[in-house]
């Protein structure tokens, strides 16, 4: 009996050392991949897992790669039965950075249809997330599809959400006079007479090429604008669209000027937010896939360029944190101030913070500075927040003052960094110092200070520029003798623009404003 029972002894600790030992040698197996995922960064991304012989076998998303690929690699017993075949397999790892966790989902899903492998049993089949194709057919239809076909068509996306897909529809067709019918348009079939115009050419919506009213030509010219909007380069667009909002406005047709400016506003946001990931080499290379050694040498790169910034400055730690301010207004009219956000030389656009001054009259960039500084310090303490280590005032001493006051009334001005940047020479203002910093021109501090300053201008005036045109909006009204906001108020929230204020009969201004501010506007408009 005692024999036996040394022998079970004996075979269980046997047992649970082979099970240990089988453990110990899985993880020497992927001491690398280890390795690898300490350098991996707290960011989303897509990773993707190569086998013994290079081929990638599984590809995923991750709002924050380094937590995400970590649990794949815990003791084998803790994982599903799956996992263990697909870890088991797993020779090399690679990822890919992306600013957002939809852009994540929107690479993975591209790299899963284009490579196919192995371990990924979702989103193989085509019919998920949303393109807009363009079909291959004389006078093309723009439309809305969940299925990839490889018949000569163009695609665009895949898009995550279908309702922004649907507002780019959307937009094309305020833009774009397009067919939506199914009838084959052949020059043979135009030609013929045969063919009759559908509603939308009535409601303005079609240029009935059908009927010939619409040329080949005009209509491929409208398809490559199309083409351009869908893949991103809009620069064109953008501006085509500015220009014809700011004549709009200054013609005084506000409600076209107010349309123009809602297209550009979503076209701006589709430029600034839409990442379109397509299905060949070249689109694939617009993402850059990053491979894992690159990594460390951007780390590696942005480390030496916050070092250098931090010992030019002469901070006591590095500016991994960094705001910056910018004032805008127009002779006092519409004052508006920005607050960009960077975070390890990286903009952090979900950050960014536009601000209405409320409590400087006219134009003083002095006390706006102020306000604005309080504002944004008041609320990240009340929130408990983590300060920046650097703060960034566009302006010269007078500006820095203002600011120093403000975090100085809210305890924290011993908490953070402040300097000034004025634009004329960019001189750098540090508190304390007799003599301004004057960098080289080449020097990476300058330029990373320059590009955050010029983002907060750029942000900032965008702003102002959108508050400006809206108040121009209102003037007409404002302008006639008698009309003051309240009245100026009524009247847009009844007639909707000022447009249709002008087009109103006598009598139904009356009803709204009275019969004496009736005939001043039927007058003046």
């Amino acid at each position: 009996m005692s024999d036996l029972f040394i022998i079970f002894v004996l075979f269980f600790f046997i047992s649970k050392r082979f099970v240990k030992d089988k453990d110990n040698i899985f993880t020497s197996i992927t001491v690398d991949i280890r390795e690898k995922i300490e350098l991996l960064p707290h960011t989303p991304g897509v990773y993707r897992y190569l086998d013994s012989e290079g081929t990638i076998i599984y590809v995923g998303k991750a709002r924050d790669l380094k937590r995400r690929v970590s649990q794949y690699f815990r003791p084998m017993q803790q994982l599903d039965k799956k996992t263990r075949a697909l870890v088991s397999k797993i020779a090399d790892l690679q990822y890919t950075l992306v600013e957002t966790e939809e852009d994540a989902l929107l690479l993975e899903n591209n790299l899963i249809k284009q490579l196919q492998p192995h371990y990924n049993i979702l989103l193989k089949d085509d019919k998920t997330y949303p393109w807009i194709v363009i079909r291959n057919e004389p006078f093309p239809k723009v439309m809305l599809t969940r299925r990839y076909v490889k018949d000569g068509s163009s695609y665009y996306g895949p898009y995550a959400s279908v309702v922004h897909a649907k507002r780019m529809l959307d937009l094309i067709g305020s833009l774009y006079k397009l067919r939506i019918c199914s009838l084959s348009l052949t020059d043979e079939s135009i030609a013929s007479g045969r063919l009759k115009s559908c509603l939308n050419y009535h409601l303005g919506k079609c240029s009935a090429p059908c009927l010939g009213l619409f040329s080949r030509e005009e209509y491929d010219s409208q398809i490559e604008d199309i083409k351009a909007l869908l893949s991103g380069r809009v620069r064109n667009l953008i501006v085509a669209c500015r220009e014809k909002m700011n004549v709009a406005a200054q013609e005084l047709r506000f409600e076209d000027a107010q349309m123009w400016k809602e297209r550009l506003s979503l076209l701006e946001e589709h430029r600034e937010r839409q990442k379109v990931v397509g299905h060949g080499i070249l689109d694939m290379d617009t993402y850059k896939l990053l491979q894992e050694k690159k990594l460390p040498q951007r780390i590696e790169r942005s480390e030496r360029v916050m070092e250098q910034l931090k010992n030019d400055l002469g901070m006591t730690e590095l500016p991994r944190h960094i705001e910056c301010f910018d004032n805008s207004n127009t002779q006092g009219t519409n004052p508006v101030a920005a607050c960009v956000v960077f975070r390890d030389g990286i903009p952090s656009k979900k950050d960014y913070r536009h601000f209405i001054i409320k409590s400087v009259v006219g134009a003083n960039d002095y006390a706006s500075m102020k306000e604005v500084v309080n504002r944004r310090y008041s609320r990240l303490v009340t929130e408990g927040e983590p300060l920046p280590q650097l703060i960034v005032i566009d302006g010269g001493k007078g500006q820095l003052r203002f600011a120093l006051e403000a975090l100085t009334e809210l305890g924290i001005r011993e908490k953070v960094f402040v300097v000034g940047l004025a634009e004329r020479l960019e001189e750098i203002v540090v508190p304390g110092e007799a003599v301004s910093l004057f960098l080289d021109k080449n020097s990476s501090s300058l330029r990373v200070l320059m590009h955050i300053r010029d983002e907060a201008h750029r942000f900032g005036i965008t702003h102002h520029r959108q508050r400006r045109l809206k108040s121009q909006v209102k003037s007409a009204l404002r302008e006639i003798p008698g009309i003051g906001e309240a009245t100026e108020e009524k009247l847009l929230r009844h007639f909707h623009s000022v447009k249709r204020i002008q087009n109103a009969t006598l009598e139904e201004l009356s009803a709204v404003a009275g019969p004496s501010l009736a005939a001043k506007i039927k007058t003046s408009l």
